[in-house]
């Protein structure tokens, strides 16, 4: 395992944060093995999902805290992974970012290719939801 993990995470993920200001999730920002990183495609998603002042100030903190790359080329996916339109971005841009990981709620399009390493351009991505993410973390570190 690296010294560093570079976790993505996807908007789903921002959101379920802004929810609480104690929420489970804030330790992908408390470990200091960690640098988090999104992409300005899903910070903007999340903001336009915020229903209130409170969640978009949580949102807006957060992300003073998380590298945010910018659009990716829809070329970084692998040609084998076929996903819905509004996840390419996602996956894209972990993968042009260098990401480790891509953490993820949405289990219903990238199911197929959770907890496994993706071959990638810059080598290798793993796609996990949070929660085994952070049993994994807790196990090892």
């Amino acid at each position: 395992m690296p010294d560093i993990l570079r976790v993505f995470l996807d908007s789903n993920i921002l959101f379920s944060v802004t929810h609480k200001p104690n929420h489970g999730f804030l330790r992908f920002w408390t470990t200091p093995e960690i640098v988090v990183m999104t992409s300005l495609y899903a910070a903007r998603e999340t903001r336009r999902n915020c229903k209130n002042q409170s969640q978009s100030q949580r949102l807006e903190t957060l992300l003073e805290q998380t590298v945010i790359v910018s659009a990716a080329s829809h070329n970084a996916r692998p040609p084998d992974i076929d996903l819905p339109a509004k996840d390419v971005p996602i996956l894209a841009a972990a993968i042009d970012a260098s990401a480790d990981l891509l953490i993820t709620g949405d289990k219903d399009h990238f199911s197929l290719w959770m907890n496994r390493p993706l071959k990638t351009r810059h080598g290798s991505l793993i796609i996990m939801r949070p929660r085994h993410f952070l049993d994994w973390l807790g196990h090892e570190f």
